[in-house]
């Protein structure tokens, strides 16, 4: 599957190279290009926005830094959010407000992009060795497609609902059992 993937911080980086290692193709972006060169030694191709990481992509996974980075990338600068093309998957897998999620719920909505929050718990070393717990929201369809990139890094995903802000609205457990 061909993957943008925006947010190359502590762990974005690990959770890009599972990917890469499932044996996905990624295109890459950060905030400070410096953050790409690792990946690159890994077969990422860096892009030099974040619409370009998403051209010709199946889905865009984002693990950016807090709300004022999405609202940076989504509708701020960049403005992604338009370029976004329809029947895209986007797995949002940093920890981001309700009112921001439900407004990119119903932004993707209209522009046919199926959407996913899945906050992902664990440290980098976890993300490293694919061991990062992920509380996942959105419809069917699109958790259907969000698994297979989900598992590259994750060894437990917990469905929380349909609606993408319910991932924001359950605590993980120690040991939560996942509804998959």
């Amino acid at each position: 599957m061909r993957i943008g993937f925006l947010g190359l911080g502590n762990m974005g980086t690990p959770m890009a190279t599972r990917l890469i290692a499932a044996g996905h193709e990624l295109s890459v972006w950060n905030r400070t290009e410096e953050r790409t060169k690792p990946l690159i030694h890994e077969g990422a191709i860096v892009a030099a926005t974040p619409a370009e990481a998403e051209l010709g992509s199946d889905a865009v996974v984002t693990m950016l830094r807090d709300d004022h980075a999405y609202e940076e990338v989504f509708f701020g600068v960049h403005r992604l959010i338009d370029a976004l093309s329809p029947g895209l998957l986007h797995i949002a897998c940093a920890t981001i407000g309700v009112a921001l999620c439900q407004r990119l719920t119903v932004d993707h909505a209209v522009r046919g992009i199926d959407f996913v929050a899945a906050p992902v718990f664990g440290s980098p070393a976890d993300a490293a060795a694919g061991q990062l717990k992920v509380i996942a929201a959105g419809s069917d369809i699109a958790i259907a497609r969000a698994r297979p990139i989900l598992q590259a890094f994750a060894q437990q995903i917990t469905i929380a609902g349909k609606d993408p802000q319910q991932a924001f609205e359950i605590k993980p457990e120690t040991n939560p059992s996942p509804k998959s």
